[in-house]
């Protein structure tokens, strides 16, 4: 196929597709650092290859405003139910909120949570019929995540189902159009300013009473800055685990020796975990923004110009990692960017983790002989839904789907 990505002046449009599209990403990476327009509505420069990359993400030229960066102190209630905006606070705001969840979700305070993240896991498997097929992203691999943020935040069990549907509606599936209302975005802001409240009052072991609990801090601005968190925390905090999950068993099954190789050897579910987060790379884009008019890769930044890295072309890159292609649990180091670097990394990497061992051993301890099963006939799969159909088959009695 002829290169798309020059000669026709002006910037290509690269869509969510064609950053999950390993071809069109290979394509891309063998032009280097190229001027692209995200979805046709923003342009900026796209970084494909794993050094400039992981520069990029580092340098502190780069650590500007998004163009469009809004404040989350308007005073105005329309803004509260806006979780986008979240993604493009001025810089300042951003480093605040950062600072506020990244000083609580701490490595002890993970695995403290994880008998609780085991617990989740368990009572939504239990109640999975074996030997039927199910969607797995229906009975586990969406509402799992989820059932996790609502244990770290402390999220009553009653109320849980109110903020799941209102994560499904925002998020819609993979990526697709939210279906969350302005209305819809109102009460869950009251709800939440309502549970933070409580906590403020009657505070608990769970990160929404920790993130309360800093002395000498203004109350409402510790209040404020709590409720962007949760909000940021719950919209940002799931999605990736969701996918990594279904694509990643997906994988295994499909490449059924790597799920008997982990079968009988458990110990190796680690470093499963991490060439999962290489392979499959559930999110899409690492962006920065310039502070002043610089050069990438030697290419003209302007001021305020963006720096978006396609992490999947990334953590492909040949000049990093030999064979990339190829889904190698032994491969080491494990040197992804899966989660980032730099001052925008991902908060909750030490718990997406913790929920990706817990999730594949988990179904490998209950479910050794799980297996892929074929939709139903003439059943037809609505284009922008995902789904796994998989039998949860403890006694080995279904054989898996051969592809």
């Amino acid at each position: 196929m002829e290169c798309p990505y020059a000669g026709s002046g002006r910037p290509p449009v690269i869509g969510a597709e064609m950053l999950r599209d390993h071809a069109a990403l290979t394509r891309l990476r063998e032009s280097g650092t190229v001027e692209v327009s995200l979805g046709g509505r923003e342009d900026g420069l796209m970084v494909t290859r794993y050094e400039v990359a992981a520069a990029v993400l580092v340098e502190p030229a780069l650590r500007g405003e998004h163009p469009l960066a809004v404040s989350m102190r308007t005073g105005a209630d329309e803004e509260a139910c806006d979780e986008e905006q979240l993604f493009f606070l001025p810089t300042e705001e951003h480093l605040r909120l950062r600072r506020t969840v990244s000083r609580h979700l701490t490595h002890r305070r993970v695995a403290a949570l994880v008998p609780r993240v085991q617990r989740e896991a368990d009572l939504l498997l239990a109640a999975v019929p074996p030997g039927e097929a199910v969607d797995l992203v229906r009975v586990f691999s969406r509402p799992f995540p989820v059932a996790v943020l609502c244990e770290l935040l402390g999220i009553p069990r009653e109320d849980r189902g109110y903020v799941r549907d209102y994560l499904y509606g925002w998020i819609a599936e993979y990526g697709g159009a939210s279906t969350v209302t302005e209305s819809a975005g109102h009460a869950l802001s009251r709800y939440l300013k309502g549970l933070i409240g409580e906590r403020a009052e009657k505070p608990g072991d769970d990160l929404i009473s920790a993130m309360l609990r800093q002395g000498g801090a203004d109350a409402e601005l510790l209040r404020e800055d709590a409720l962007a968190a949760v909000r940021f925390v719950l919209v940002a905090g799931h999605r990736p685990v969701t996918r990594l999950i279904t694509d990643g068993l997906e994988l295994l099954l499909r490449r059924r020796e790597h799920w008997e190789r982990l079968g009988a050897d458990p110990g190796r579910l680690d470093a499963t975990v991490e060439e999962l987060l290489r392979h499959v790379t559930p999110t899409t884009l690492a962006s920065r923004y310039a502070g002043a008019a610089t050069e990438v890769d030697g290419a003209p930044l302007a001021a305020g110009g963006g720096v978006h890295c396609a992490l999947a072309a990334v953590n492909r890159d040949p000049d990093r990692f030999e064979d990339p292609d190829r889904f190698d649990p032994d491969r080491a180091p494990h040197a992804h960017l899966a989660f980032g670097l730099g001052h925008k990394h991902c908060l909750g990497s030490a718990l997406a983790r913790a929920e990706l061992r817990i999730a594949f051993g988990t179904l490998l301890a209950r479910f050794p002989r799980l297996a892929l099963a074929e939709p139903p006939p003439g059943t037809g799969e609505e284009p922008e839904r995902r789904r796994l159909r998989v039998v949860l088959a403890p006694d080995g009695d279904h054989e898996p789907v051969q592809r």
